[in-house]
């Protein structure tokens, strides 16, 4: 049985105390452990069929500390773990008494998802204050045509990139929808897709990734208007974003360049060097997964960046490459090298590590592929027999393809 963590690194697996996780299996379902800190072990307490697929978000907040929100079905929901019967339930108080957030509701996208067929939940995030729930919807990956906003104070919001509208208001469904104004005055060509979607810690800006038109990259919606800013060029990467803040990979003279930049107003020439890349210049590897501790407003907690092998490998060739790196903020280019993450690129995409980090800042949960790191070594038996198929992609069930797994690391 293969384990691994979710597609981003920014999602929040790890509970408020430290003390539980969710990984996934591969059919892509949510398994919890509890975690003892003090004996740094853990222990399985099931794999769950009916709280949802895997990007779940655990709470932020303290108050939500054994509680996560997570789209069951149709209708997002926050559900509640027992953790003396390891019961999971669903809050039947949330969202106002309701028991759930219907995105397809009346004052949401009144039947638009039921009208296009079947469709699905494909990415989500969740700001600081567990206030506000950002996804996408439709059909599959880069073909979504909605991005959904959830606020628990305000309701409903909605992008649709076919259109290119937004919602009027919050809870106005779909009367008067308005236009999307651009920051660099060009509407972008022809319909669009989604395919990532993040939220600022604060809530007030959703990061979104729309393939399939003019939007090579990144783009910042300001949630409480209509207003999408369009005009990142640098904004090519994976990132995490801390309240205004945005941490990116500029990929100048190497892949090793991660940088800060401010959302709004936002100056590209002035996104700070958060690494000192001299040792790294030339070097290029083929991608990386960032996460962040969630800091209060102020507080510069290190990020995480986890580098994949160019073209897989099981020999580390250049700095930072297969490590869990910590990257400082602070203005002082520190880097922290913590430990290798035996993500081994071979594998596809099991095996690129990606590696939340826990509220708290003192955990790192990643994926990895060891197996496929120790290619005809006889890993696993002991009698110099190979235990698995590196021909085959990693973790992917009903095969003799490498096992993933998921290594918890302490950041200290």
């Amino acid at each position: 049985m293969s384990f691994e963590t979710p597609s981003s690194a920014e999602t929040n697996v790890i509970s408020y105390d430290e003390t539980l996780f969710f990984v996934i299996d591969e059919g892509n379902v949510p398994c919890l452990f509890q975690f003892n800190q003090a004996a740094f072990n853990a222990q399985f307490k099931g794999c769950y069929y009916k709280i949802g697929e895997g990007d779940l978000q655990f709470g932020y907040t303290a108050a939500d500390n054994r509680a996560f929100f997570n789209y069951w079905g149709p209708h997002l929901h926050r559900f509640v773990i027992d953790p003396t019967t390891w019961v999971i339930s669903s809050d039947t108080t949330f969202n106002q008494g309701l028991g759930y957030f219907d995105p397809d509701g009346p004052l949401c996208l009144n039947g638009q998802l039921a009208a296009g067929g079947v469709w699905y939940v494909h990415d989500t995030a969740l700001s600081s204050d567990d206030s506000t729930f950002i996804a996408s919807l439709g059909i599959e990956q880069d073909e979504d045509a909605y991005i959904v906003v959830w606020n628990a104070a305000k309701g409903c919001r909605w992008m649709n990139v076919k259109t290119w509208e937004v919602s009027q208001g919050w809870n106005t469904g779909l009367t008067d929808p308005v236009k999307i104004e651009w920051a660099s005055g060009a509407t972008p060509t022809g319909p669009g897709g989604v395919h990532n979607v993040n939220l600022d810690r604060s809530g007030a800006y959703g990061v979104l990734t729309i393939n399939g038109t003019s939007l090579p990259n990144k783009v910042f919606w300001t949630l409480d208007t209509n207003l999408v800013d369009n005009t990142c060029v640098d904004c090519v990467s994976h990132w995490a974003c801390d309240y205004g803040v945005c941490f990116w990979d500029y990929q100048y003279q190497t892949t090793y360049d991660m940088r800060s930049l401010v959302i709004a107003p936002r100056d590209e020439q002035q996104a700070i060097p958060d690494m000192d890349t001299t040792p790294a210049l030339g070097q290029w590897d083929d991608d990386q997964h960032v996460s962040h501790a969630n800091a209060s407003p102020g507080v510069k907690n290190i990020y995480l960046v986890a580098w994949q092998p160019n073209s897989g490998g099981a020999k580390v060739t250049g700095v930072w490459s297969d490590e869990i790196t910590g990257v400082s903020w602070d203005g002082s280019k520190r880097t922290i090298r913590f430990n290798k993450n035996w993500a081994s690129g071979y594998g596809g995409f099991g095996g690129s590590a990606r590696c939340p980090i826990s509220r708290q800042g003192h955990y790192a949960i990643c994926s990895s592929d060891y197996e496929m790191y120790n290619l005809d070594k006889g890993f696993g038996n002991g009698l110099n027999q190979d235990t698995c198929d590196h021909t085959l992609l990693s973790e992917m069930r009903g095969t003799n393809g490498c096992r993933t797994d998921v290594l918890l690391f302490e950041l200290r």
